[in-house]
């Protein structure tokens, strides 16, 4: 069998190695040991105490495996991704765009097949529209719809969050890049705002972030962009917070002490916004992926829709599924060699891969995660 090894041990991480272990000798590197307990020992699994900022226990644990997850904070991806990479490990990410720098020539220097931002978003978004481009003699039209909510409205902010804060808060500032006639070109985050029906969930409203990452390179067509979904209301709520100031990072004093605006706003809202499956708290995770052009002398519309839920059997929120069942479902498409080339691949360079497309939808869809695609043809 071969031998991934998985670095990181936090949820996504955990995720990924239980998915893989069995067909896999599993070996997990964290530098908290109870991460390392939250996997039971007869998952066999094996745990390695460390830091993959631990240049020496680093280097141990990668020469050992064949194959490498990256599940680490941004601050600490890059040198241990580059570890990999320089070694010609098989290595698999559901991020890596920001140290992506200089990665594709190394591995394909180095003969490492490497794939990176391969979660549900980026990843799974990003490779469907591209998916779509390919599909089509031209893409006219692309968009990712994507959000993760509470499955119930929870007053007032109707939202909950499973990730990073911070992250989320800052995709709120920054301008949000998108594709108009094959150029990158920008729009204020929180603009272009519109009702979209799900099947299952109701009505949500979608606006521009900075999510489509590599695609905006990558992917071409008259217009390409990705838009979150959250229930609605959710951006009048944020765009008043905004207006009021709460997301200034310029330094104002109150009371003789300093502080900075959005640091108070994300310290109140964590205890807020946190979901907490102990109390009753569920999330669904809901996509949908759009790309219209002309094919064959046609108009043809390509949709895929996915709704997940939180698991009730794994108490495992429905963001850390997708994500993590995305990434480890990747890893076997890189041991099978489905994926085979050596470079360091955006999830959209796949998208003409048919056999990888015919791999990982039925394996998501044992996992739960359910894309359920549909053709419009018009003329």
């Amino acid at each position: 069998m071969k031998k991934v090894l998985v670095l990181g041990c936090g949820l996504i991480g955990k995720t990924v190695a239980l998915d893989l272990a069995g067909e896999f000798v599993v070996t997990v590197m964290d530098p908290v040991q109870e991460a390392l307990d939250s996997i039971d020992d007869t998952s066999g699994i094996q745990k390695i105490l460390g830091s993959a900022q631990d240049k020496e226990a680093l280097e141990k644990a990668v020469s050992d495996a064949d194959i490498i997850c990256g599940l680490l904070p941004s601050s600490i991806e890059g040198e241990a991704q580059e570890n990999a990479i320089k070694r010609g490990k098989a290595y698999v990410s559901p991020s890596g765009y920001l140290h992506s720098k200089g990665m594709d020539e190394l591995a394909k220097e180095s003969g490492s097949v490497a794939v990176y931002d391969m979660g549900i978003a980026p990843g799974m978004s990003n490779y469907l529209v591209a998916r779509g481009e390919a599909l089509l003699d031209e893409l006219d039209f692309g968009c990712i719809y994507v959000g993760g909510i509470p499955k119930e409205l929870d007053p007032p902010f109707n939202y909950r969050t499973v990730f990073c804060l911070e992250d989320t808060l800052n995709e709120y500032l920054w301008p949000a890049r998108y594709v108009k006639d094959n150029k990158i070109t920008q729009a204020p985050a929180l603009s272009g705002l519109e009702e979209i029906e799900i099947p299952g969930v109701g009505k949500l409203e979608a606006f521009f972030t900075d999510g489509l990452r590599s695609a905006a390179e990558n992917v071409k067509g008259k217009f390409v962009a990705e838009k979150t979904m959250r229930w609605p209301g959710y951006v009048d709520t944020i765009n008043i917070l905004k207006a009021a100031g709460y997301f200034s990072k310029e330094p104002i004093v109150v009371n003789g002490h300093e502080v900075i605006p959005f640091e108070v706003t994300a310290a109140l809202m964590k205890p807020l916004w946190k979901l907490r499956p102990e109390n009753g708290d569920r999330d669904l995770t809901v996509m949908r992926v759009v790309a219209k052009g002309p094919k064959d002398g046609k108009y043809v519309t390509y949709t895929w829709d996915m709704v997940d839920e939180f698991d009730e059997k794994t108490m495992l929120h429905s963001m850390a599924r997708t994500t993590g069942y995305t990434t480890s479902v990747t890893v076997r498409a890189v041991a099978l060699g489905i994926i085979n080339k050596p470079g360091f691949h955006a999830p959209e360079m796949l998208a003409d891969n048919e056999e990888f497309y015919n791999f990982i939808m039925p394996e998501l869809a044992k996992r739960g995660i359910k894309f359920r695609p549909s053709m419009l043809v018009e003329g």
